[in-house]
């Protein structure tokens, strides 16, 4: 993964190979699962966060996702659909995000809601 300039928001993190629908993008480091909140980390569920700097807090939103967040035995992101090399990767946090507040929408998406849901956190 690559993290570069964005503009979707600020800073996103760019696939530096070409993934397959189904692939495991990246496995989340073990102990990368918190039960707090802090500015980017992705919620999950469960009072559950994502805490990652080197990828997972650099993910944007999308509201036409070409990854998911599988939270399981093994945590990953896996794609959603065949993802380019240079492509920025995104997820739906929409798909996650509990009792947030509709927070503008920059994805660009041809099927973009205008907004996704957020806790604040995020840049």
């Amino acid at each position: 993964m690559i993290k570069a300039g964005s503009k979707i928001n600020g800073i996103g993190v760019f696939a530096n190979k070409n993934f397959k629908k189904g692939e495991t993008i990246y496995k989340i480091p073990e102990g990368r699962i918190i039960n707090y909140p802090t500015r980017n980390s992705p919620f999950i569920g469960n009072n559950r966060w994502l805490s990652d700097e080197i990828v997972l807090n650099y993910v944007n939103h999308s509201c036409e996702p070409n990854a998911v967040f599988e939270i399981g035995e093994e945590p990953r992101l896996v794609a959603v659909e065949d993802i380019k090399e240079g492509d920025e990767i995104t997820v739906d946090y929409n798909k996650t995000e509990i009792g947030g507040v509709e927070t503008p929408c920059n994805c660009g998406s041809e099927n973009c809601k205008g907004f996704f849901l957020s806790t604040g956190r995020r840049k």
